[in-house]
């Protein structure tokens, strides 16, 4: 009899381990979109200051700026990402000046990445 109880007794250990690490890992899931991707949670480290976000745009300016003439085109950036960026384009002379970005988002034309719904 005492060796059944064990069994029972083990059995029981055993599947209320599962169920608590199953719902532990539940509870750490990350919250998703209808489409299946993560949630932003809209954390992204704390606040970044003025001189780091500057810094970080220009950079990333540099960076698509693939034949260094100060201007983002279409041809360099692609259709989709220009599509998003265009309206920034203040002279409409086809090309973005990193003044003429900087100046769309204090205006509040370019809004935060993840605020767009993805395509």
């Amino acid at each position: 009899m005492k060796k059944i109880n064990t069994r029972v007794g083990l059995g029981i250990s055993v599947i209320a381990l599962g169920a608590c690490l199953s719902s532990l890992a539940f509870a750490d899931a990350p919250k998703t979109q209808e489409n299946g991707r993560p949630q932003c949670s809209g954390e992204h480290g704390g606040k970044p200051s003025d001189a780091d976000r500057k810094q970080h745009a220009a950079e990333r300016f540099k960076k698509a700026d693939k034949n260094g003439d100060g201007f983002l085109t279409q041809a360099e950036v692609g259709d989709k990402r220009w599509g998003r960026m265009q309206v920034a384009d203040a002279n409409k002379d086809g090309k973005v000046s990193q003044a003429e970005l900087a100046q769309a988002h204090a205006d509040g034309k370019l809004g935060h990445k993840h605020d767009k719904p993805h395509a």
